[in-house]
């Protein structure tokens, strides 16, 4: 984002991102955050508090960090629904189209 955009770069994960954006908020809560909860990699983890500390980012308001904790929610919402729906499509395919499903695999399956 703007306010800290050194970490899109770092975390590529969507999931990660929005954890950590929820965790810390403002880039200069990260240098005493414990990140390593939701960031598994030590070195991950040490280059987004460096980052956050030389970052170029703008400042941000108050109300807008609520809008982008709001945001950060709903990613990890659909995220959640995403993989709910990938494990349902799962045992659909398996139950209704087994043979299918292993050669073409879930997902093109369904499609068929």
């Amino acid at each position: 984002g703007w306010h800290f955009p050194e970490m899109q770069g770092i975390v590529g994960d969507n999931a990660q991102y929005a954890r950590l954006v929820l965790r810390c908020g403002y880039r200069t809560e990260f240098k005493a955050a414990d990140l390593s909860d939701v960031l598994e990699d030590e070195n991950v983890e040490a280059a987004v508090k460096e980052a956050a500390e030389v970052s170029m980012g703008t400042e941000i308001s108050d109300p807008d960090i609520i809008n982008i904790k709001c945001l950060a929610e709903q990613v990890l919402s659909l995220t959640e629904y995403r993989s709910q729906l990938f494990e349902y499509l799962r045992n659909r395919m398996n139950a209704i189209a087994p043979n299918l499903t292993v050669l073409v695999g879930e997902l093109v399956g369904a499609r068929l």
